[in-house]
C-alpha cells in the first residue's frame, strides 16, 4: 500500500515542478514589464512639455441643436409682443428678473466650457414652466442639451425660491401692513376684517419610487397638496409645499406657519368693534368648508345657513373665497407646467412649484397682465381635476366656540 502511494507521488512530481517553473517565469516577466513601464514614465516626465491652448468646449449644446430661435429674441429679430406670448412676461420684466438672479445663477467660464448666460437660463426656465412642454422640447427650442435644461431649471427655481421668495411671498407682521390688506379686501370684496383667502390646490406628480400611496388624493391621482393664502390683489402671502396628496386641508393648515402666527398674535389681530354690544372682531382668513371655524378663520354656514342673515353671510364668504380660486387660475394660466406631472424628481419639485408662486407675485407686482381666457380655462381645469371639497358637516366638530361668535357678529354686520 505504501509503495503504491509513493509511486503516485513520484508520477505527479514532474508535472508539479513544471507548473512551478511556469509560475516563476510569469513572475519574472511581470517584474520586467513593471520596470519598463516605470522607466518610460520617468522618461516622459523628463521631456519638455508643449503647452497648447485648449479650445473652448460647448458641452451645454447637443450636436444638431441650434440656438437660432433664441438668438432671434436676443438680437431683436422677433417683435416685442412675442416675448410676452412665449415667456408670459415682457422683455423688460424678464431682463429685470435676470438681473435679480444674476448673483445666484451666473456661471463661471472655464477651460472646459463656456457658461450659459443668465438671461438664457431664466428664459429657459420660464419657457419650461410657462408652456405644456417637456425638457426635450425646451432643449430643442433653446439649443441646449436635455441634461443642461434639467440642471438649469432646477438651479434657477431653487435660486428663485431661496433668494427671491422672502421678497415676493411674505406675510404681514406690522399693523400698517395688516391694515392695508384688510381695508383693501373690504373695499374690493365687501368682507370686513378679512386679511385674505386660503385654500389648497393639488399639483400632480409622477409616481414616487417609495411610499406612493401617501401621495394618492381623493381623486385617485398622485399629487402634492399645496396650501396658499392670497390677498385681495391675487398676490400670495404664504405658500406651503411639503404635504402629500393624501393630507386634507385642515391637517395642512393646523401645521402651517400662518396658523401659528395668527394664534400667537405675530400677525396683529387689529380687533375692531363691528356691531354695538358684540365683542370685537379680529382679522381673519376666509376658507372653504374643508377648514375648521376659528376666530381667525371664517367659512360659510353649513348648508348655506338656516336664516336670511346666515345665508347672506355664506354668500359673502363664498364671494370672498373666490379670490383664491381666481389667484390659482392666474397662477396656472401663467405656468401651465403646474397642470401636468412635471419630469422633475420629487426632491427638487417643491422648489420648482414654490418658484412658480414667487414668479406669479413678481408678475403681479410688475403689472404683467394675463389673458382672461387662459385664466378661465385654468379655473375650469381645476374644477374638473381637483379632488372634491368635503361638505361643511364633515368638519363641523372642529368649529371653535369663539369662532362661532365672531362669525355671528360679522353676519350681523353684513345683514344691516
Amino acid at each position: 500500500m505504501v509503495d503504491n502511494r509513493t509511486l503516485v507521488v513520484l508520477q505527479t512530481l514532474p508535472a508539479l515542478l513544471a507548473l512551478l517553473l511556469q509560475m516563476l517565469q510569469l513572475m519574472h516577466r511581470f517584474r520586467d514589464n513593471r520596470r519598463r513601464i516605470l522607466y518610460m514614465y520617468q522618461l516622459m516626465n523628463t521631456l519638455p512639455r508643449q503647452h497648447r491652448p485648449r479650445p473652448v468646449r460647448r458641452f451645454w449644446t447637443r450636436p444638431g441643436r441650434t440656438s437660432q430661435w433664441w438668438d432671434n429674441f436676443v438680437n431683436g429679430v422677433v417683435e416685442e409682443h412675442e416675448w410676452k406670448e412665449t415667456f408670459h412676461m415682457s422683455k423688460e420684466s424678464l431682463i429685470a428678473l435676470s438681473e435679480e438672479l444674476r448673483p445666484y445663477i451666473e456661471g463661471k467660464r472655464t477651460n472646459m466650457r463656456a457658461p450659459v448666460g443668465v438671461l438664457r437660463k431664466v428664459a429657459c426656465t420660464l419657457y419650461y414652466l410657462s408652456n405644456d412642454r417637456r425638457m426635450r422640447k425646451t432643449a430643442n427650442a433653446l439649443g441646449l442639451s436635455r441634461a443642461a435644461v434639467s440642471i438649469i431649471v432646477r438651479q434657477t427655481c431653487k435660486a428663485i425660491t431661496v433668494h427671491l421668495g422672502p421678497k415676493y411671498v411674505k406675510l404681514p407682521f406690522t399693523e400698517s401692513e395688516v391694515e392695508e390688506l384688510v381695508s383693501g379686501f373690504e373695499r374690493t370684496h365687501g368682507m370686513p376684517q378679512c386679511l385674505g383667502a386660503i385654500d389648497g390646490t393639488h399639483i400632480q406628480i409622477k409616481q414616487p419610487s417609495v411610499n406612493s400611496m401617501y401621495y394618492l388624493n381623493k381623486k385617485g391621482q398622485l399629487s402634492l397638496n399645496i396650501q396658499a393664502t392670497c390677498d385681495y390683489q391675487h398676490r400670495f402671502l404664504d405658500v406651503v409645499v411639503k404635504w402629500p396628496g393624501s393630507a386634507n386641508d385642515a391637517q395642512v393648515f393646523a401645521d402651517s406657519q400662518v396658523n401659528a402666527h395668527l394664534q400667537s398674535g405675530r400677525i396683529p389681530a387689529l380687533e375692531k368693534q363691528l356691531v354695538d354690544g358684540e365683542e370685537a372682531v379680529p382679522v381673519f382668513l376666509v376658507g372653504d368648508p374643508a377648514y375648521p371655524l376659528l376666530p381667525f378663520l371664517m367659512k360659510e354656514y353649513s348648508n348655506g345657513g338656516s336664516n336670511p342673515q346666515e345665508q347672506n353671510f355664506s354668500i359673502c364668504a363664498s364671494r370672498a373665497h373666490a379670490v383664491i380660486e381666481s389667484a390659482f387660475g392666474r397662477l396656472k394660466a401663467r405656468f401651465v407646467a403646474l397642470r401636468r406631472p412635471m419630469d422633475i424628481n420629487l426632491l427638487d419639485l417643491p422648489h420648482v412649484i414654490y418658484a412658480c408662486f414667487v414668479l406669479h407675485n413678481y408678475c403681479e407686482v410688475s403689472s404683467e397682465t394675463v389673458d382672461e381666457h387662459m385664466v378661465f380655462g385654468a379655473i375650469q381645469h381645476d374644477k374638473e381635476s381637483q379632488p372634491p371639497t368635503p361638505s361643511n358637516n364633515c368638519v363641523r366638530d372642529g368649529n371653535d366656540e369663539r369662532g362661532e361668535r365672531v362669525r355671528r357678529t360679522v353676519a350681523k354686520f353684513l345683514h344691516r
